[in-house]
């Protein structure tokens, strides 16, 4: 029984977001114009690797950075 009420109870739950996921989230709600001025380009990026692209450049964590950011 007690299986059946921490496995209806986890829907319930709330899960922080991983480190800095909150603040990309945050980014990704600004116009396109400031975070190509936050991210110092002019390129057409899409919003996602436009975030990408700002954090990596302010170096916000080594994890992100290596396991999110793919250098192309």
């Amino acid at each position: 029984m007690k299986r059946f009420f921490d496995f209806f109870g986890s829907f319930f739950v709330y899960k922080s977001p991983k480190p800095y996921e909150g603040f990309a989230r945050f980014l990704e709600m600004l116009p396109s114009r400031e975070l190509k001025a936050l991210a110092e380009t002019q390129a057409h990026y899409s919003k996602k690797r436009l975030v990408q692209i700002y954090l990596l450049k302010n170096n916000y964590d080594n994890n992100f950075n290596n396991s999110k950011v793919q250098n192309k």
